[in-house]
This record gives C-alpha cells, structure tokens and sequence, in this order.
C-alpha cells in the first residue's frame, strides 16, 4: 500500500486526540515536551516538562501518566527503555497529544539500532496513541513482561522502503497477558506481530498489518492466544500463523492477499493466508475468518488455509476436512485499508463474543448495525454484530457544506454560528447530537439538533473548529472546515527594505538587489505575500523573514513593491526604488582599433573590438584620438542601431592630433558607432578604458572636489621645472588626497602648458607595459588640457607616470577630481542618451548667448533626460567649444562650491575644442561653467550619464 493511503488513515483514526480511559489528574501527569524550555532534572511539570521521553520513563509511578507532546511535529530521537512499573489498580500509561485535532501523532525515534521502545520487566502499563519511527529492526520490544497493553500506536514505513527487516511488535517468551490493539503497522516490516515460544495469553486485535516480508502475525508456541478481528493485506508470507504448539483462537480476521513476484523482499508470495501448525491444530479453534483471495471463479493466486499442514485452497474445503472454519467466507474481493463496501459479505457477520473482540475498530468508531445487511454473524452483542476485520463500516452521514462555522473570518470579537439541522445518513438513521470543538480552548458545545450553535471568538487569532455529527447507533461524521480567522483591528504592518548586491571587498553589482522582508507583526494573520520588482517579475513568499535576490535586466529605476494581504482579505503594501545601474569594470588600455573613417562615414565597433561582450555592459569608456584629418570636422559616438544624435565627442582640424575621452552605451549586441562629421576621412585610434555593467561586480565612482596633485611651475607635487622633451616623471596618486589605496582607477585632469614645440603626453600607471592613455596632444605654445581615467594597479605602487613625448619641454599640471574603488559607499552609473542639454547658439538648455569672458553659467542637469531630480551627485559630460576667437579654457564645477584652478576644455583661436568632464553635481542639481578666456565663446554640453549614491530606498 502507499504511503499516502496509510496516512490518510492515520488522520482518520485520530491518534492522539483521545484514549480508552480518561487521563488521571494533572497531578498524576509527567509531561514531556522538546519544544522549548525544559528540563530532564526537574519534575515534568507542565510548566517545565522532561526534555526526553527517557528521563520520564526514569521516574515515573503507579498510576502516573507520561503525556508526550511535540507541537512541533518534530520527532523524539531516542531509544527509550522502561523498567518501572504499575499495578493492577494504578497502572503506568504512556501516551501521546497530537498538537490540533486531525495533527499527526508524537513519533518516538529509534536511535541507533536500538528498538524505539522496550518493555523490560514491567507489569500494568499501557502504551498508546504513539508514532513509532521505523528502525531497521525491532520497533517495539516486550520483554519479561505481563499486563501490557498497546494500544493505537502507528508505526512508519521506511523511506525508501526498505526490504523488511525487524518486527513491529515483538513479544519475547516469558511475558505473558499482552495486548496488541487498534496499531497501524506498514509495508517495511519482515513482521507485524510476533511472539516468541513461552509466551502466553498474547491478544492481537483490531490491528492493520499491511505487506509483512515475513509474516503478518506470527504466534509461536504461544499458549491461550486471541487473534482477532485483525487486516492482513498483500502479504509476502503466511498472513497469521500460529506454530510451535500454540494455543488459542483465530476469529474475525481479513487477510487480503495481492499479486506479487517472488523475490528477496517478498519471499512467499505464494504462502497460505492463514497457517496453524500440525503440533497447534488440536488446540486451535478458527472461524468467521475472510480469506480474500480474489473473486469469482478465477483460479485463486494461492492457498487460503494451511491447517495441520495441509493446504486448503478454500474455506469449505477446509472445514469438509477439519471441521474449522465453519462460517469462514473466500471467493471475494475487498478494499486495503478502508471500510468494507456497503452491502459487503463482510458485514455484521462476525463473531461479538470472540477473545479479544473490541466495542470500537481501530479508529476508534462503534461497533454498530448496518440496517441494509442481514446480520449473519453470532454473539451477545447490544449493537448488532460487529463486522470483520479492523475497520467496521459505518453510518454515511453527510454533513452539507453549510454547517460550517459562518462567517468564518471577522475582526475579533466576533460571533460565529454553526447550522444544526440538516445533516443526513445513508441509513436512514437521525441524528442524535451536534458538536462544535470552535479550537480556542473552550469547551465543545454538544447539543440535539434544530439551533445553531453559537460561539464568540474573542481573541485573535486562527482557529481550526471541529465538527462531529452523531447518530442515533453511535456513528459519527467528523469534519474539519476551512480555519477561521479572527483578525486583529488593523492589519499587520507591510516593511520591505533594499540593498545591492556587493561582495566581501566591497565590489557591488549594481543591478543586483537584495531585499529585506522582516517577520510582520502578527505574523499568523498574514495570508500571502508577493514581491514585484518592477520589472515585471514577481515572486510569492514564504513564511517569516525573507531574503531575496532579483537580477535586474538592464540599468534604470525600478519600484519594487510588496503586497501583503492577510487573512480577512485586507492589503498593505511597502515600496522601495531600486537604482539598477553600472558598476565600473576597468580595463588596461591599449589602442584596439585604428581605422580611416571616409568623410561622412560610419565606423562600427564591435563588442569585442571595445571588450563590451560580457555580462550586463551598458556602457564603455573610451579615449579616441583623430589625427590625419583633410578638413575641420568632429566624431560623434553612439550607440550602433539607433538615431545618430546631434552630439559630437572629438573636434578635429586639418593637420592636427586631438584626443577626448567619453562614456558610451552600447547596443546589445555590445557594439558602438563613430561617425565622422567632415567632408574629409580622418584616422582614429579607440582605446577601451573601462566598461559600465549592471550584471558583474565591479567599482564605484567617488566625485572628489579637484585637489592639485602637481604643477611643475610652482614644484607641487615635488616636481619643479618644466619636463624636457622624452623625459618623464612620476607621480603618487593611490594614498594622498582622498585617493584610498584600495582604488582601482582614478580620474585626472592634466595639463600641459608653456609648450615649446608640438607633442603630447601619455599617462599611465607606473610598473606596466603598453597601458597608458593618450592625450593631451599639443602644439608650439598651445595649453592643452584632458580629462582622464587612469586605470591602477593597486598592489603595485599606486603611482603614475607622465611622459613627455614632445622634442622640447613643457610644463605640467595634474588635479585628480575622483577615483574608482571597491567600495559600497560610491556611487554607480546610470548611462543616458548621449544628449545634448546646452547649445548657446541655438538657446539650446535655456541659454541663447555667448558666454562671456570670465563668466559663469549655471546649467540645471537633473530632472530630465533620464537624469533623477535627486540623489546626483556626478555627472559626465562632454564639453565642446565650436568656434572660439581667442584663446582660453572652461571650468566646470559643482554648483554652489568655490570654483578650482581646473583647466576642462581648453580652446584657442580659429581651433574647435572639446574635454571630458566628470562634474560634481550642487545640491541644487546644477553645476557653473566658467569660461576663463578673454573673449566671450559659445559652448555645447552633451550629457553621456550620471552617478547616484549605490543605494536602494
């Protein structure tokens, strides 16, 4: 049989939830309970009972109770052994409490090879309404014992099943006046029950012994036996046996037989249903016993009965030749593990007097009459004859959905009422009585039919109400409705919190989140709670705290949202916004790819010309440099597969070198545009810097106010005088100024100025090859000027080095206006556009004039293009000069800060210009543009990203 099968009847039987006797005051009671606090020294009170069954079994006393309890459903481990006993007047009893009507019994667990429980020398005990966990061997030992009685206890089946070893209950030889009654005992077992020779007065009633490998119940040598009204189904071997000159009575049983292959867990398949011994046969009488072994006249799978050890193969045949089994039926078949079907043979056509025979079946219901079959059986019984078997088949009472508790759920107190006066029974018999268990402690409310049965819930909480209708005979209907609630005023608090994922170092994934949901408060009323991200995809919670981690697909604001509802239906909800942006992934630069783009042509880099293939890339930092061009012009680049924007990133004249860094975001395919705006080619160089990802750990950007780190015409920095053509210098970076040791690429604004002859410089950090950063690229007393990043080599010096590679001298300045580092408290990078927000020929960003000499203009550049109204505190940008008529340079700088000594674009006369610049962002959300030259210049801003603090709130 299944697993499930055996269950479902567990529950139905109610182990646990009452006993035969009533329980001795709670004076008279040793608890034992692992679920909180406890003590195996102590008394077993109720308020601070034995931790062990064990240290209870140690101390117990005549006429004592052991109430195990386990709310927790959690087994008792332990191989427990009782030497104490009661007597005849104050016996010991054992038993167990299921924590809620319908819960599954309290399981004791073998521990080692042990068996769960031994009976050693003991006399007067009862053990009953116990799960026995499956050992591998013996389950339940009675040794040298008399007066035992267990009685519903329920036995587990191995997981797998095993191949069946040990019995279920073992009687040894020199006990004596054991009963064995109403236990449910799975397929796993080589046995079910089992008596050694010496034993006597061995009762084996009501029990269900379902696939015995070996035997189902084997009595041998056993003197005054009763094996009565018990199920054997599909058994490998003989179903009940009794052997070795025993002595007794076998009556009401079923044994059930299953088509089966021999094999070593099943090594008889083809053994009698019931065998009694040639040295038992004179001492054993057998009668009103079922043999199922198939229906009709099929041939039968094998022998019914082997009496004085010859084989029957049905019941006449056996009694024509012993004289046994006189009221015995075969030629049927009949349901595992369930009532016998209406009408069945099986039928208040047993024995009421037969040894051993009990008022209830092993679920405890009556023993009553079947109006609508003819009783066949014998007896004195009141109640007409009991049925065979260890199941009796019982009043149908249907109970319409309607007698339930109504309503179910309310804001406590609230007033509940169950209807009393229109169940039914399919035997026609009436009702005799209603009763409520509302499951708040209070005592049930039993009533006749006709009112309802009314109940106030004061206190709140969930509630599992019991429902038992009875008839007139004693048979009963029990029903377990749907829990009811009884909420609290106002529904429980909804928190949710966030963060984003960041490794030990403090590297983050920027679009990783982590979400925080805290045990509610009165955590029984919440029903369910979902958690959309956003983003479209969602997720059902658990029960209590919570911790969940949703990848975002790409980068931008997403408002995750939990929705909590509880019991009575009633919402709240708590939000978080998650900034699912780009963390920095440097990169060492080298030059990947020199190409001539054609006058008005397109370039396309691929993802893995600029390294943007992995996981997550939204964006890439690159450094181009033009050279080689026949006409003015400017390159712009863009994301491949979209609108070519009216930005540009490098300007470029005939004849000369220029470079400029800028932060791209590329399409998903990884790849990016550079279109070249003349009407002539010119050769770029593109070196990858860095890469912005929303799906891999990497670093946060930390904006900094400029510190000067070196100007050689006033020896900061330790240098003093200008740099001779071919030479270099170097200079520390990583520890001073802010720049922590740990970063990973910093941000410089460098500037060569008093320049002597053409040339440009190259940055790169110290102790590497073929890794340094272009620009900027000057001419004969031009002050050039670049912004840019720096990727380091933190476990090597933490120093740059700067390279003249002009044949004359030039001084050189360097600020540094941020770092990248593995550090949680940065910020992270939302790309955008590339957009341009200013333009002041075309008024472009609110401004429709030149900005003049020496004067500041303030640029809003949060709240619009994608960029938060909040929470910026860095942009990037590209600044572009078109036209200058003088000579000069623009410093841009956080809004509502002094203003630095920081050179972001330098122009001259005659000579288009444009700088990166990663800008601090004021707290108003703007930043100043500056424009230090002589002579007024119209200026174009174009908006490539932000960084906001890596948060989620």
């Amino acid at each position: 049989m299944s697993v499930a099968v055996l269950v479902v009847a567990g529950v139905v039987s109610g182990w646990g939830a009452g006993e035969a006797a009533a329980d001795p005051s709670s004076a008279g009671t040793l608890y034992v309970n692992h679920d909180g606090v406890c003590s195996d020294t102590g008394a077993g009170a109720a308020t601070l009972p034995f931790c062990t069954v064990q240290a209870a079994a140690d101390v117990v006393s005549p006429g004592q109770t052991v109430r195990i309890e386990a709310p927790d459903e959690l087994s008792y481990v332990e191989s427990v052994t009782l030497t104490r006993s009661g007597t005849e007047d104050a016996p010991i009893t054992f038993t167990g409490a299921a924590p809620s009507p319908g819960g599954s019994p309290t399981v004791l667990t073998p521990k080692g090879s042990a068996p769960a429980l031994t009976l050693k020398a003991v006399h007067d005990v009862r053990i009953q309404s116990l799960g026995i966990g499956y050992p591998g061997t013996d389950a339940v030992a009675v040794t040298g014992s008399t007066g035992v009685t267990l009685d519903r206890l329920s036995f587990r089946r191995p997981v797998p099943s095993g191949g069946g070893t040990g019995t279920a209950v073992s009687v040894d030889g020199t006990s004596s006046d054991v009963t064995v009654s109403r236990n449910w005992i799975p397929d796993g077992y080589a046995y079910g029950v089992r008596a050694q020779p010496g034993a006597s007065k061995v009762t084996v009633t009501t029990d269900v012994v379902t696939t015995p490998r070996r035997g189902g119940i084997v009595l041998t040598g056993t003197s005054g036996a009763a094996v009565t009204s018990n199920t054997v189904t599909a058994p490998c071997a003989t179903g009940i046996s009794l052997d070795g000159a025993s002595s007794g009575t076998v009556e009401n049983n079923v044994v059930a037989s299953a088509p089966a292959k021999q094999s070593d867990s099943c090594p008889a398949p083809t053994a009698p249903l019931y065998s009694v011994s040639a040295d038992s046969a004179d001492q054993v009488t057998s009668d009103y016993n079922a043999a199922a072994n198939g229906s009709g006249t099929a041939a039968r799978p094998r022998p019914e009965y082997a009496w004085a050890d010859t084989p029957y193969t049905t019941a006449v045949s056996l009694h024509d030749a012993t004289g046994q089994g006189a009221h015995d039926i075969d030629g049927l078949n009949v349901p595992a593990l369930t009532a016998p079907p209406e009408h069945s043979a099986l039928i208040d056509s047993a024995d009421a007097d037969a040894p051993g025979e009990l008022t209830t079946d092993i679920d405890d219901a009556p023993v009553v009459d079947d109006p609508l079959v003819a009783d066949t059986g014998t007896g004195t019984g009141t109640t007409g004859r009991p049925d065979r078997g260890a199941i009796e088949r019982q009043d149908t009472i249907t109970v319409p959905g309607d007698d339930m508790p109504s309503p179910s759920r309310g804001v406590a107190p609230f007033v509940t009422s169950v209807r009393t006066n229109d169940a039914t029974t399919s035997w026609g018999k009436p009702i005799a009585t209603y009763s409520v268990d509302f499951g708040d402690g209070s005592a049930p409310v039993t009533q006749a039919p006709g009112a309802p049965i009314t109940h106030a819930y004061t206190t709140p909480g969930v509630y599992a109400p019991v429902v038992t209708v009875t008839d007139a005979d004693g048979s009963s209907r029990t029903v377990r409705p749907a829990a009811v609630d009884a909420g609290t005023t106002a529904a429980p608090a909804t928190s949710l919190s966030g963060a984003l994922a960041t490794t030990a170092d403090g590297q983050i994934d920027a679009g990783d989140a982590l979400f925080t949901v805290p045990q509610p408060a009165n955590a029984w009323e919440v029903a369910h709670r979902v958690l959309t991200f956003g983003d479209g995809d969602q997720e059902s919670l658990a029960d209590g705290p919570q911790k969940i981690e949703h990848q975002y697909p790409a980068a931008g604001s997403y408002t995750a949202t939990l929705t909590q509802t509880d019991l009575l239906g009633r919402t709240t909800t708590a939000k978080v916004t998650v900034h699912a942006a780009d963390a920095f992934l440097p990169v060492t630069p080298q030059y990947d790819a020199e190409r001539t783009i054609p006058a008005h042509g397109v370039l396309k880099l691929p993802a893995a010309t600029v390294h943007a293939g992995s996981d997550g890339v939204d964006a890439a930092r690159l450094q181009v440099v033009a050279s080689g061009a026949k006409a003015s012009g400017a390159l712009t680049l863009y994301t491949d597969g979209t609108t070519r924007p009216g930005t540009s990133t490098v300007s470029f004249g005939p004849g000369r070198t220029v470079s400029d860094e800028a932060t791209v975001k590329v399409a998903p395919t990884g790849a990016i545009d550079l279109y070249n705006s003349s009407s002539g080619p010119v050769t770029v160089n593109v070196a990858t810097l860095g890469l912005q990802s929303h799906a891999q750990f990497g670093r946060t950007y930390h904006p900094a106010a400029p510190a000067r780190l070196l100007d050689t015409r006033s020896g900061t920095g330790g240098h003093t005088g200008a740099v001779a053509g071919g030479h270099s210098l170097t200079l520390t970076v990583v520890g001073t100024h802010g720049v922590p040791a740990q970063a990973n690429a910093v941000v410089l604004n460098v500037v060569a100025t008093t320049t002597k002859g053409s040339g440009s410089l190259t940055v790169s950090p110290e102790g590497t090859v073929n890794s340094g950063v272009s620009g900027p690229y000057w001419t004969t007393g031009q002050t050039a000027s670049a912004q840019i990043v720096v990727p380091m080599v933190p476990s090597v010096s933490g120093k740059v080095l700067l390279r003249n590679n002009s044949k004359s001298s030039a001084n050189l300045v360097a600020d540094v206006v941020g770092w990248y580092g593995p550090t949680a408290s940065g910020s992270t990078f939302q790309p955008v556009g590339p957009v341009r927000i200013l333009n002041t020929r075309t008024g472009t960003g609110g401004k429709a004039a030149k900005l003049g000499a020496h004067a500041t203009l303030k640029l809003k550049v949060t709240g619009a293009h994608g960029v938060p109204a909040s929470g910026v505190n860095a942009v990037d940008l590209n600044l572009t000069v078109p036209s200058p008529t003088g000579s000069g340079y623009l410093v841009a700088y956080a809004d509502g800060t002094t203003r630095p000594d920081v050179h972001s674009a330098d122009y001259a006369g005659g000579r288009p210009a444009a700088g990166a610049a990663l800008v601090k962002v004021g707290t108003d959300g703007e930043i100043d543009l500056y424009n230090a030259g002589a002579t007024a210049v119209d200026v174009e801003t174009d908006l490539l990203g932000d960084y906001i603090p890596a948060t989620v709130g």
